[in-house]
């Protein structure tokens, strides 16, 4: 009967330190909010990023499975608007963007057409490129710190974040030694279906006021895309430089 007592005191002894020490882990762990911060402030700061009134990114991406590589053109303007422009050798030109209102898509094999529902949503998060990089607790409904992972070789804060509005959940990570970001999870929606797609972003380096990743890696499905980018202009383009292409034009219902 002794013998039986000292063994349930020994593990309500060993049950409670596992939970002091949870506990301890878990007060020592910082806050979403607090990991988006270092962040910010390793790519230059709020102000400098705030100062952005667009951006402009040239580069290439590559498309493995298919042996294809485009030049790619990407344009921001803030508030909310955005373009990017794929020009692949002997095939023509894809067209993305939005202007804050109506999204669309064109290329050589489909056509023009507008996005709506999910498509349309992502469109117009992914066009807040400021708030983007900023992570504003305003875009957000929910902002939790998962924990430490590995993630691309080095060990990262997951956070996960939940778009106001969308409902769009995704995992951002932030290294735990630079607090850049080095990924993103999330679920994609094309007019294909849904899919996951996953980011590896890394080769950081100083352009103008900030520190911008220079390769990113995604996987959607099979499907590996490799985008590196090039050069960066700040402040270039005028609030009209994203409208929509004269072939989406007569979608637009006036």
């Amino acid at each position: 009967m002794h013998a039986l007592k000292a063994i349930r005191s020994t593990f309500a002894i060993a049950a409670t330190l596992m939970l002091s020490a949870e506990a301890a882990a878990a007060q020592a762990l910082p806050s979403a909010a607090d990991v988006i911060a270092k962040h910010v402030a390793a790519i230059g700061g709020k102000d400098a990023v705030k100062g952005i009134k667009s951006m402009k990114q040239i580069g290439t991406m590559e498309i493995t499975a298919a042996g294809m590589t485009a030049d790619v053109e990407m344009t921001m303007v803030a508030p909310n608007k955005q373009a990017m422009k794929l020009s692949l050798a002997g095939l023509g030109e894809i067209l993305q963007g939005t202007d804050g209102t109506v999204a669309w898509s064109v290329d050589p094999m489909r056509g023009p057409r507008l996005l709506d529902g999910k498509e349309l949503d992502q469109a117009r998060e992914q066009a807040d490129f400021v708030a983007g990089m900023l992570y504003e607790a305003d875009r957000y409904s929910a902002m939790t710190n998962e924990g430490i992972v590995d993630f691309a070789g080095e060990k990262a804060y997951k956070i996960k974040m939940v778009r106001k509005g969308s409902g769009t959940e995704s995992w951002q990570y932030f290294s735990v030694a630079t607090g850049l970001q080095i990924g993103s999870e999330s679920t994609v929606t094309t007019e294909m279906g849904t899919t996951s797609s996953s980011t590896t972003v890394g080769g950081y380096q100083q352009f103008g006021p900030l520190k911008l990743p220079t390769r990113s890696e995604m996987m959607a499905g099979p499907q590996k895309m490799v985008m590196t980018t090039k050069t960066v202009e700040f402040n270039t383009a005028g609030p009209d430089a994203v409208t929509a292409p004269a072939t989406v034009q007569p979608l637009i219902k006036k």
